[in-house]
């Protein structure tokens, strides 16, 4: 898509809004993104589509894949109750917005003892609680969650449709306004951040 686009064209633009919202805003994450599709321009005409790339980069023991499982297990030992904190987040990974009501009553345990896990995963800025509905803090990582944390191994299409299910509501629209794509892929390999960045409530880790 951007092989032949020069910075501040529609498609060059369109790439870099792209990758911004598929990374959640997130700087990791938009280094990875971005590092994998400047790979690809190196050895194609054009920049693949970006949803395919997140989708490998999310396939099993991929780049995102594990700097996912080094961000969920290490703020999980930050944590306490280690398997009841992972039961909350399989539980939000398979519907987000619960109350403490209802997470309490899949999770088989009382509201009291709920609240002190969701405090905990809060802590550890794993999950997110707004109007009293919980929600997981980086959706790319419940994806991940959705993904891995479960008996069996994801298959390519496994990946592929949960990757369309998270990607697709995000995908800007080609009219709205954005700074050229070159540049913002540049920033992202370099460890730099856009103003969109400054202003997220990033979490306690950020993996580089």
């Amino acid at each position: 898509m951007l092989g032949a686009a020069t910075a501040g064209s529609p498609d060059a633009d369109y790439l870099a809004r792209t990758v911004q919202a598929l990374a959640d805003g997130r700087p990791a994450y938009v280094r990875a993104l971005a590092d994998e599709l400047i790979a690809e321009r190196q050895h194609a005409a054009d920049v693949g589509d970006p949803i395919s790339t997140l989708s490998s980069l999310l396939a099993a023991d991929a780049r995102l894949s594990r700097q996912c499982n080094f961000s969920y297990e290490l703020r999980l030992h930050r944590a306490r109750g280690y398997g009841a904190l992972k039961a909350i987040l399989e539980i939000l990974a398979d519907e987000e917005g619960l109350t403490l009501t209802e997470i309490s009553q899949r999770l088989q345990r009382t509201p009291g003892s709920t609240k002190d896990y969701l405090s905990w995963l809060e802590d550890v800025d794993l999950v997110t609680a707004r109007s009293k509905r919980y929600s997981f803090t980086d959706s790319l990582l419940r994806v991940w969650v959705r993904l891995h944390c479960r008996a069996s191994a994801p298959s390519e299409d496994d990946v592929a449709r949960e990757v369309h299910r998270y990607a697709l509501p995000r995908l800007p629209a080609h009219t709205e306004p954005a700074a050229a794509a070159e540049p913002a892929l540049a920033m992202a390999t370099a460890g730099g951040s856009t103003a969109e960045d400054d202003k997220k409530p990033w979490g306690i880790i950020e993996i580089d």
